[in-house]
């Protein structure tokens, strides 16, 4: 991989990371629920709650996912599930754009969406090497 990749691939990862951990933090109950689901609620009802856990889970999936593709577990860089998985993670991150600079939470249109943008640009990086 390039440094361009490798530099990308690091972005991404940190930025996986730290949304699931402010995910798990909304699903355990924690006040920060106005830069996430539309901003609605300070702490989120049961139901976002749980959403929140499933999406720390897809993030540590992504995360997974882009270590593959960068070549950070040995022969499944090239691996078709491996190549299917990073562009669903690219496509999921680009709709996540969307939809928090549509939002009408000012968290989710100013911190967010930007956040969303550059992970949609560095998992495209690490897809596309």
């Amino acid at each position: 991989m390039t440094t361009a990749s490798n530099l990308a691939a690091f972005v991404a990862c940190l930025l996986v990371v730290a949304l699931a951990i402010f995910q798990i933090l909304l699903a355990v109950g924690r006040p920060l629920g106005r830069a996430a689901f539309g901003g609605k609620f300070l702490v989120l009802p049961k139901q976002l709650r749980f959403a929140s856990g499933v999406s720390a889970l897809l993030f540590v999936a992504a995360l997974y996912f882009i270590l593959a593709r960068a070549g950070k577990f040995g022969g499944v860089r090239n691996s078709s599930t491996i190549h299917i998985g990073i562009w669903i993670f690219v496509g999921v991150f680009a709709l996540s754009t969307i939809a928090n600079a549509a939002s009408a939470s000012r968290w989710e249109r100013r911190c967010m969406a930007p956040i969303a943008l550059v992970l949609t640009t560095c998992t495209l990086v690490v897809a596309l090497h």
